[in-house]
């Protein structure tokens, strides 16, 4: 048997990299069925509060379309989670845990729409068990984006993850404005959960902004200046500003609904615009990466047939072949002029390099939004306060001690963890 060689080492390197593309073009796919998922049960939810609120006069047979639809999408789900798992032998135990959870919730879907037809669920219960189960697969979208595996994706990955979620609480915003509209007056407790909502929309439009890229970054803000964006601007005022008890026009609701389903229905296209911008990045990556593969069999080749190239350049000091082995990104150093096998792994080793440490500032962001997360989940429960509380007052000691909020964040889990002094 012939021994293994650096050249079979490397076509093997690249073949690989194909490979982890290929996985997570079929990944990506799983999580563009993810966020349909979302989008159509979004639509169930908002359906089947306006059949309680309407003591089941209205929204029935949208409601049921709907219904036989989301059935429908549940079969499109479980095949893309087969195809998924069957593809990736790499998904860890905390992920299968996530889809245990979601194929739970999809199993007593059946029950809570049961309950809902024949009333026998609250409107509130009905927001909240809707809203647990589309938590669930919003949580598997960023567990599949902390585990990718390649810079570019991982950025469009995270900023769908902001997008999604941002257009979950716009869902919810529909729903408890809806709620007030319909019941006549104003609750200062569904006033103050109307502005907490508000306020993480903000948060995660910001943050799908950041890492959308121009194009979305422009149609993002383009959203804002439009006669539907104002108006709904309009309802939300009357909604936040009025008095506790205060009396509101029970007719705006239907204003208010539609003025809200056009907004989700326009995040969607911006949805459906970053999903299409990242089938076509992985596209483009896969025809390069194998074009690069059928260039260095070629270049293999080539030396094979000029056998006075493979020289003993490895053990040539003048040569800084440490900065490839040990995969420094941006090295300046100048590769070995010579055509050989040293110059081709030289260009590898900065390839992954430079792909590692981009990779590094998406991951540096995921872990960033852990921690703050962990931090809010400290103060909500040492505080008793609300997420936006919580997240109000890192903020605010960020701005006070002139530091970056991870800061803050990293300073209240240290202290978590620090034993209380003994008095």
């Amino acid at each position: 048997m012939r021994d293994i060689s650096p050249d079979q080492t490397i076509i093997l390197a690249k073949m690989r990299h194909i490979e982890e593309l290929e996985r997570l073009s079929i990944c990506t796919g799983f999580v563009e069925t993810i966020g349909l998922i979302i989008h159509q049960i979004q639509a169930e939810r908002g359906a089947s509060c306006l059949y309680l609120a309407s003591a089941g006069q209205r929204f029935g047979k949208e409601r049921s379309e709907i219904i036989e639809k989301n059935q429908s999408l549940e079969l499109q789900f479980r095949e893309a989670l087969q195809r998924h798992l069957s593809h990736n032998n790499q998904v860890d135990a905390k992920q299968l845990t996530l889809i245990s959870w979601i194929l739970l919730g999809f199993d007593q879907l059946k029950s809570l729409r049961h309950q809902v037809t024949l009333h026998k669920i609250s409107f509130p219960d009905c927001i909240q068990s809707f809203n647990r189960f589309i938590g669930s697969l919003i949580s598997l979208i960023f567990d599949i984006t902390d585990n990718a595996v390649n810079s570019q994706i991982s950025t469009y990955l995270l900023a769908l993850y902001n997008l999604v979620q941002g257009k979950e609480f716009a869902g919810q915003e529909r729903a408890v404005g809806s709620y007030m509209f319909g019941s006549g007056h104003i609750q200062q407790e569904h006033q103050h959960k109307l502005l907490e909502l508000i306020a993480l929309q903000e948060r995660h439009f910001e943050l799908f902004s950041q890492f959308g890229g121009n194009p979305l970054q422009k149609a993002w803000t383009a959203s804002k200046d439009t006669s539907t964006h104002h108006l709904h601007q309009q309802y939300r005022d009357k909604l936040t500003h009025a008095k506790d008890g205060q009396a509101v026009q029970a007719h705006d609701g239907d204003a208010w609904f539609e003025l809200c389903s056009q907004r989700l229905s326009d995040i969607w296209h911006m949805q459906c615009q970053l999903i299409n911008g990242m089938h076509d990045m992985l596209e483009t990556l896969v025809s390069n990466a194998k074009s690069d593969l059928a260039k260095t069999r070629q270049y293999l080749e080539k030396m094979r047939r000029h056998p006075a190239t493979l020289d003993s350049a490895f053990f040539n000091l003048s040569i800084p072949v440490e900065n490839a082995y040990t995969f420094l990104a941006h090295d300046n150093q100048h590769p070995y002029p010579m055509e050989s096998i040293v110059s081709l792994l030289q260009q590898q080793s900065q390839q992954i390099a430079e792909i590692e440490n981009e990779l590094s500032e998406t991951k540096k962001a995921l872990a960033e939004r852990k921690q703050i997360e962990r931090a809010k989940g400290v103060l909500m429960s040492t505080l008793g306060i609300s997420e936006v509380e919580a997240y109000k007052v890192m903020r605010s000691t960020a701005m006070e001690q002139n530091r970056k909020i991870i800061d803050v964040a990293d300073n209240i889990l240290a202290k978590q963890k620090s034993p209380s002094p003994r008095h």
